[in-house]
Order: C-alpha cells, then structure tokens, then sequence
C-alpha cells in the first residue's frame, strides 16, 4: 500500500461508511441474522484457540471470538474501521494491513482463521489461500463467508458468468449512499484456489435467516428464504 493506485479495493468506501457502520451492522438483519449466524455455526469449540480475524472491520466479530473464549488477532486495511474494532474489543489485538498481501506473521501461528465477508474485495484468491495455508497451523480451520456465485450472477448480471471481474453497487442502508466495489467470481474460482493451497473443503452452507431476521424485515425475509445470498465455507489446513 505505497501509493494511491494499490490501496485495497474498497478502503476509501469503508472509510466512508466506518461510522455508520459500526453503528448498524451490529443488529441490521442481513448481517446480524442472515451472515454472521451462518458462518458462526461453522465454528467448533474455540476456546483458547489462537484465531485471526482477516478483515475484522469494526470488530463485531472479533468481539464474539473473544467472548468465545479465543485469542484474537484482527486485521483490517481501513484504519476509521479499526478505531471502533479497538474500541469495541480491547482484549484483542489488532494490526493494519492488507491480506491480499503477505502477513506480518510467522507461520504455523493460527488455529483458525475468520473472515466475514471480506476475501470478496481481493482480487488473487490462489495468493491469498496460500498465504493463509502458511500462517495456520497444520490441522487448523479457514471459515470464511463470501457473496453466493449464483446470487452475484443474477444481481449483477455480467456478461460472462466465469470471470473473475469487478463490480460495485451503491449501499444506502448505512447512512449516506456510498459506491462500493467488489470482486465477483465463479464457483469455481472460490474453491480451485483453496484445494490448490492445501485446504481440505469440509462444509458448505448457504445463509438462511433466522427468526429475528424474519421479525425485523418480514418482507425480505420470504425472499432470501427462498434465494441464495451468502456462502459459507470451513475447510482444514491438510499439511505445512
């Protein structure tokens, strides 16, 4: 991150949008009770589990690793998101940098590695498994969540399905609206890059929401009921 040009992806969108969401994303539904109990329920028992948190954000999920009962490093490129994560989770640590790139940590230092919505902002998923491959542990567990393939395609509606390509939209629903880009990508290119760096695929879900999300927006929740939104995975670090 030397220059303007390769700043990360989003970074000047989340700078934007740090406040607000830090405020909202604690409870708003597609969050609160569609994404994060889909990946959560990935997890095992992580009690006294070294995890890093990639792309930890304003910390919300590093605030439940830790009630856990983990050891959690968070990192993330926005620097307005890491000001309310160290707020919100003092017991953590937490570093600036991008994981796109290379980690400022010695390998084999993670039982697990957690990621919420955020490998879809990098563009070299075959880099970014084979950096996480390194910093885990043999054994360890990778559960990350990202945009469905099949939902990206027909939200986005590109014009070649198996591209891996960038798109953006503009998000209201964190106070003022604000461009976001991302990358969206085939099946394929989600799982290739894992098996290619070591990870055993151990489970799939896709999200499905939960009683309070039908209770906060009972109209959307007929439709992502019925539609595919996010996907979670849990894979194991095979060998190092």
């Amino acid at each position: 991150m030397t220059d303007e040009r390769e700043q990360p992806l989003a970074l000047s969108a989340y700078e934007q949008l740090a406040d607000d969401y830090a405020e909202r994303a604690p409870t708003k539904p597609f969050n609160a009770d569609l994404e994060r109990p889909t990946t959560q329920g990935l997890l095992p028992d992580i009690a006294g589990m070294d995890v890093l948190d990639a792309g930890c954000g304003p910390g919300i999920t590093t605030e439940y690793l830790l009630d856990e009962g983990a050891e959690v490093t968070g990192i993330d490129a926005s620097p307005s998101m890491l000001s309310h994560a160290r707020e919100r989770a003092p017991d953590a640590e937490f570093l600036r940098c991008d994981f796109g790139e290379e980690l400022p940590f010695e390998s084999n230092r993670f039982d697990l590695v957690y990621s919420s919505l955020a490998f879809d902002y990098v563009e070299d998923w075959d880099s970014l498994f084979a950096e996480l491959a390194r910093v885990l542990r043999t054994d360890g567990l990778l559960v990350f969540s990202s945009g469905h393939p099949v939902a990206d395609y027909f939200h986005f509606d590109p014009e070649n399905y198996f591209e891996t390509e960038v798109v953006s939209e503009v998000w209201t629903s964190f106070g003022d609206p604000v461009e976001v880009p991302t990358y969206r990508r085939p099946l394929s290119a989600i799982l290739n890059p894992l098996l290619a760096a070591g990870f055993r695929l151990d489970r799939i879900e896709e999200s499905q929401p939960t009683d309070a999300f039908r209770e906060k927006a009972p109209e959307t929740f007929e439709r992502v009921s019925r539609e595919p939104t996010f996907l979670s995975i849990r894979a194991v670090m095979t060998a190092n």
